[in-house]
């Protein structure tokens, strides 16, 4: 068993919603009862975390379970739920409440309940046993039944993440760290203590470290939160020096995650921030790997299949992505800016995908997996003759700080806050549209949701170290700027 791996639980928003009007019903009545059922879940798995992705509740019928106080269920509804677990090819998840608030610990008859009574049946699954227990606040606590080669072994899920259509929901297991919030007095004032530890449970992952994408590893940093993956296989270009934040002629040369992990490190108002760099694009099977960690995902990125591998993990491991970009429009004849705007959108399974948003294309994927999809000028009607292929540091700005609010609102909304899939704003009109919608009907990506590792493989994952080439080239401009 390998002690790297941590294990955590999600939970689609109607699971969550039939669980605990289930569970919850008697407590909810007025009756200090407790009630049980199972469910189905679907692995998820990253490089260092496996997720069970809760996706279907099986309710008991009245013969298979018995109140009495506590509750006890017969071995029918159990041979039942294996069966189904067995049939759709997912996992076996025992769910029962208990009459208390927060993260709920085990009593001796709730081991003996899974441990005994379930786990050598659930087996025949071929996954552990996922046990979940909800308090009387819908605070979720749950574990991960393993075998070893001596016992069964219970393992503390690090938390459970509910994702609704509006927000993000995180119930964290306790610890006992003490934390110095002196640097963020002003931040909790906003928003309370209790937000501010959802926020800081999550972790981040942020594709490509450019103009965008530095200032949201910045403005995480401040906001406090503590775990940061930053993936990007690019190095600092001169050209980037007017708009790459903490980015100056020293540092031409360097990767671009490293000049943002100086940065974040220095800016960071948290106890500790951990900071994990990919210097490979997102279609490299390790960084790929290392986004199915995290909890959110912030697109920074134009290319097709960076956008593509995104979509598909938003969709299928159940983890929200927030995409966003700018466009410029020059009069060709005057070269001067007559239209500007930036947008930011969110995607889970609960929105439109990135291709049905019209963000990329199928043609564009296979374009740039064969080498000729050219990278998308930001300016549009420039020069021939101009570069043309960048904004400027007040837009990036702009669609930065758009992003970066996405990312915070997500796991501080309350359940009235209004769904919001996207939102462009544009510079010269000064109009903001705010944008909702679904997937086509056959769109492809909308069909391979909630699946997790049972989804269909993305066939262009890379195994190439491409950050290996980009240092020998770094280590060139260095040689060259210093003799310059």
């Amino acid at each position: 068993m390998n002690q790297d791996i941590w294990h955590e639980v999600a939970l689609t928003s109607e699971a969550n919603e039939v669980a605990c009007n289930h569970l919850l019903q008697h407590y909810r009545s007025g009756d200090d009862q407790e009630d049980l059922c199972f469910g189905l879940w679907t692995p998820s798995t990253g490089m260092e975390r496996e997720t069970a992705i809760v996706t279907a509740i099986l309710l008991p019928t009245e013969s298979e379970r018995n109140l009495h106080g506590n509750v006890s269920f017969d071995s029918c509804y159990l041979s039942r739920a294996t069966r189904t677990a067995i049939k759709t090819g997912q996992g076996l998840a025992f769910m029962h409440s208990h009459p208390t608030v927060g993260w709920q610990d085990m009593s001796i008859s709730d081991i003996q309940a899974e441990r005994d009574r379930i786990v050598d049946t659930a087996r025949a699954t071929g996954m552990p046993l996922v046990g979940m227990t909800v308090g009387t606040d819908e605070y979720w606590s749950a574990r991960v039944w393993k075998e070893t080669s001596r016992s069964t072994v219970k393992i503390w899920s690090k938390k459970v993440r509910v994702l609704e259509k509006s927000r993000l929901v995180i119930w964290q297991r306790p610890t006992l760290e003490v934390l110095d919030r002196q640097k963020q007095r002003r931040t909790i004032e906003s928003w309370g203590e209790e937000r501010q530890r959802r926020l800081e449970t999550l972790r981040v992952g942020i594709v490509g470290l450019g103009s965008v994408g530095s200032m949201v590893a910045e403005g995480l940093a401040r906001t406090g939160i503590r775990e940061v993956v930053l993936i990007d296989p690019d190095v600092v270009e001169p050209h980037n020096l007017d708009r790459l934040l903490n980015a100056y002629r020293k540092d031409i040369g360097r990767p671009k995650i490293d000049v943002a992990e100086n940065a974040a490190q220095k800016a960071s108002t948290a106890n500790k921030i951990r900071i994990i760099k990919h210097q490979r694009p997102i279609q490299n099977k390790l960084a790929y790997a290392a986004a199915r960690d995290c909890d959110i995902l912030v697109s920074c990125v134009d290319s097709p299949v960076a956008r593509d591998v995104m979509n598909r993990i938003a969709y299928k491991d159940a983890i929200p992505v927030i995409d966003g970009g700018v466009e410029v429009r020059k009069d060709p004849q005057t070269g001067n800016m007559n239209a500007a705007r930036w947008k930011a959108h969110v995607v889970t399974p609960y929105t439109e995908c990135l291709r049905c948003k019209d963000q990329y294309t199928s043609s564009d994927v296979a374009l740039e997996l064969d080498g000729s999809w050219q990278n998308p000028s930001y300016i549009k009607g420039a020069k021939p003759e101009e570069d043309g292929g960048e904004n400027v540091f007040c837009l990036s700005l702009a669609v930065a700080s758009e992003l970066l609010n996405m990312v915070i609102r997500m796991p501080i909304a309350e359940k009235w806050w209004p769904n919001q899939n996207g939102v462009e704003r544009n510079l010269v009109t000064g109009r903001t549209k705010v944008r909702f919608g679904m997937c086509h009907e056959n769109c492809s990506i909308n069909r391979e949701k909630w699946l997790g590792d049972n989804a269909s493989e993305i066939g262009y994952l890379t195994e190439e170290n491409i950050h290996i080439k980009h240092s020998f080239f770094a280590r060139i401009r260095k040689l060259f700027n210093w003799l310059n």
